[in-house]
């Protein structure tokens, strides 16, 4: 056991070491993590792509600001067998609506907003929303009424706003999925133009008055292009030039360049043999997708076209460095992205919705939520290993973190394989905070 642990701590020295060029590394002992609970983590981590409950995946484990644990298993491409390194880039997917979340509340930090704001008064094609009542099939188009509530910026931040998800929606999803929307993505499906593609959302009903119900929907893309209204830049150019170079989150990309292609992990669904690639034709099929839409979306030439709550691609490294600065109340190596009173609000519960909600024909389980981060309070938690608080968010493509304030400590797993029958990241969640020793 003594000779397994010693070889398991100089591969995670090795690793750390190679490629964790932005956080600094630390012992895993000394940081109070065990080496029983390490090796099981490294052992699950292994065994998964054997077992083929996944084809590969890339671990972190930050703990009092140091990089602890990082692995890299199995596969990111089967076809061609390359094995999964840990500068692997991946589709972050939703995981990208946190750092929006952070880009806009820099603005709200300014004052060029309250929370209170009306959308409208930045935004004037979401004036006079309406809301949904059903859809007419026969005569294709939307039932509506008047929204009696404007859409306020905390219902944008919040998910509260009524702006739906089309393909996540279950009354009147056909109306939806033929919305005018599609038209504002390009024929090539790269790069969509947030000016066209919010405009386009604004003409589909809210699916319920503004601040009344929870739904998620596409209000991270809207927050990008608030942004763009008050800046006066592309959204992606103000993410870059105020979160990523700040904090030397030098891999992470709006459009990946080309010399980076070959470092963007493939993406897989479960197939009749194990796994398939999840191609535009699965794209279409889960997400309803239009047909111009294309999962090389990552080719898009113009860096300066995005949208917020999807487009992002990273890599462990460069979210554990903006993670870090979540946990640092805002800051990291001197710099200061938000304000210590910012980062509270942010992890601060601001109610409990419907997990039914998030995705069509859903299951019901109540969960706490606070800016884009679902939080898990003492009630949830009881049963659990994890402190009260802990809070965390994921991608489509099965991107996790996970962030424990009271242990000051967080943990990120990447893969790219959806949707996972498994449940590979709860168990490395599980598996992770029972390593915590002391």
């Amino acid at each position: 056991m003594k000779k397994q642990f010693t070889t398991l701590a100089l591969l995670l020295f090795v690793v750390v070491q190679t490629f964790a060029q932005f956080l600094p590394s630390g012992d895993p002992i000394q940081e109070g993590l065990t080496k029983e609970g390490l090796q099981r983590v490294s052992g699950f981590l292994n065994q998964a792509p054997v077992d083929k409950k996944i084809p590969g995946s890339v671990a972190m484990i930050v703990r009092n600001g140091k990089v602890v644990f990082q692995q890299a298993s199995g596969k990111a491409n089967i076809e061609t067998g390359e094995n999964m390194r840990m500068d692997h880039l991946f589709r972050m997917a939703s995981m990208s609506k946190f750092v929006t979340t952070v880009a806009a509340l820099k603005l709200f930090e300014r004052g060029l907003f309250t929370m209170d704001t009306p959308l409208e008064t930045i935004l004037p094609e979401f004036a006079k929303p309406t809301i949904f009542i059903k859809y007419d099939t026969k005569a294709g188009k939307f039932i509506t009424k008047p929204a009696k509530n404007k859409i306020l910026m905390k219902h944008v931040f919040t998910h509260t706003s009524g702006i739906v998800y089309p393909q996540f929606t279950s009354e009147g999803r056909e109306g939806y999925m033929k919305n005018p929307l599609a038209a504002a993505f390009p024929k090539n499906g790269y790069g969509v133009v947030l000016e066209q593609e919010i405009k386009k959302l604004a003409q589909l009903p809210l699916t319920h008055e503004p601040g009344e119900s929870w739904t998620y929907g596409m209000n991270m893309d809207v927050l990008g292009r608030v942004i763009e209204v008050l800046t006066g830049k592309s959204f992606p150019q103000f993410v870059r030039e105020e979160i990523f170079q700040p904090l030397k989150m030098s891999r992470t990309f709006y459009g990946l360049p080309q010399e980076e292609w070959k470092n963007l992990a493939q993406v897989y669904t479960p197939g009749e043999k194990g796994f398939d690639v999840y191609d535009d034709g699965y794209l279409k099929k889960y997400m309803g997708a239009p047909a111009s839409v294309s999962m090389d979306y990552y080719k898009a030439t113009n860096t300066n076209v995005a949208m917020g709550g999807a487009d992002m691609i990273s890599c462990a490294q460069d979210y554990a460095r903006f993670l870090q600065m979540i946990m640092n109340q805002g800051e990291l190596d001197g710099a200061r992205i938000l304000s210590k009173k910012t980062v509270e609000m942010i992890e601060r519960t601001l109610f409990e919705v419907d997990t039914k909600d998030m995705v069509a024909q859903g299951t019901s389980s109540k969960i706490a939520a606070g800016l884009s981060v679902v939080i898990f309070p003492e009630r949830l938690s009881k049963f659990k290993l994890m402190s009260a608080g802990t809070y965390y968010w994921s991608g489509y493509f099965n991107t996790h973190f996970w962030m424990d304030r009271t242990e000051k400590m967080f943990a990120i797993v990447l893969t790219q394989y959806t949707p996972d029958p498994h449940g590979h990241n709860g168990q490395f969640r599980h598996l992770a905070w029972g390593s915590i020793g002391k």
